[in-house]
């Protein structure tokens, strides 16, 4: 092989090696609050308040916020965290509603960065879940979801 066709297959290996980075950073999933006083969640306690095994954080009653039911966010996000698709995550927050356990996660009226950062914007309590990506500088990170785990 001589030196220019080693160049470029390590070019190309390179270029693939940052695609994967992003492509990975893409599927990446931060549940967060506009308020900076909540602190970081474990695992753990970022799937019991998706699965709303918990109403409150740090003492504070929080708000927990949903993208659209057909969103693409939606789907990626219960996966991902809980291991569960869209209709799973509808039958099960049903039966806790149904019971009086739980009330579902508000689901924010369009899938819309905008429209959920003024939706948390709105009280302190709130907390929502966003594409890492998508995050304003002010987000305050409590849990990084990672695609695929």
């Amino acid at each position: 092989m001589n030196i220019i066709s080693l160049i470029a297959v390590s070019l190309v290996f390179a270029y693939a090696l940052l695609f994967a980075q992003v492509a990975k950073a893409a599927d990446d999933y931060a549940i967060f609050s506009m308020n900076e006083s909540f602190k970081e969640l474990s695992r753990s306690k970022a799937r019991m308040l998706y699965r709303g095994k918990t109403k409150s954080l740090q003492g504070k009653r929080i708000e927990l916020s949903d993208w659209p039911e057909n969103s693409a966010e939606r789907a990626t996000f219960y996966k991902s965290l809980l291991g569960k698709d869209v209709a799973q995550m509808n039958a099960y927050w049903a039966s806790l509603s149904f019971s009086g356990k739980a009330r579902p996660p508000k689901e924010i009226r369009s899938a819309s960065i905008d429209d959920l950062i003024q939706w948390l914007s709105q009280k302190p309590e709130r907390i929502g879940y966003a594409p890492l990506s998508a995050l304003p500088d002010n987000a305050n990170v409590l849990y990084v979801v990672e695609g695929g785990k």
